[in-house]
C-alpha cells in the first residue's frame, strides 16, 4: 500500500515558491522509502519476555492443606493458606465443624440416656419411659 503526498492548493498563477519546493523535496524521500520496503538490510528486533528472576522463583506462594479432623474417621478439612500463613478459606468452615461436633455430642448423650433408661426399666418392672 502506498500513500502519495497530499497536495495543498496553492496560488493558481505564478511559479512555485522556494518554500513549496522545500516541502516537496523533503516529503519525496519519505514517500519513496515508505513505498518500497527494505530488502533485509536491518535485522528485525524480536522482543522476548525476560526469564523469571530468582526473586520471582523464591517468592512464597499460597498453599492448600488437606487433612482429617479427629483421626481417620473424622471429616476432611481443606484449608487455603496465603504465603504469610494466614487462613484464606476453610471448607467446611470452623462454625460448621463446631456444629457437627455439637450435634454428635448431643446424639451420644441421647443414646446414653436411652441405654440408662432401658437398663433401669428392665431392672424394675413398670419403669416409665422419658419418651425417647
Amino acid at each position: 500500500m502506498s500513500i502519495n503526498p497530499v497536495t495543498t492548493p496553492g496560488p493558481a498563477a505564478g511559479p512555485p515558491t522556494a518554500e513549496a519546493a522545500v516541502r516537496v523535496a523533503s516529503s519525496s524521500p519519505t514517500s519513496t522509502s515508505s513505498a518500497q520496503p527494505e530488502s533485509g538490510g536491518k535485522p528485525d528486533v524480536e522482543i522476548r519476555p525476560s526469564p523469571p528472576t530468582s526473586e520471582a522463583a523464591e517468592m512464597p506462594q499460597d498453599e492448600v492443606q488437606v487433612q482429617r479432623v479427629d483421626g481417620a474417621s473424622g471429616p476432611i478439612v481443606i484449608k487455603y493458606v496465603d504465603s504469610s500463613g494466614h487462613l484464606i478459606l476453610q471448607i467446611p468452615s470452623a462454625q460448621v465443624l463446631g456444629l457437627a461436633r455439637a450435634v454428635e455430642q448431643a446424639l451420644e448423650e441421647q443414646a446414653d440416656r436411652r441405654n440408662r433408661t432401658n437398663e433401669s426399666g428392665s431392672r424394675a418392672e413398670g419403669g416409665t419411659s422419658d419418651g425417647y
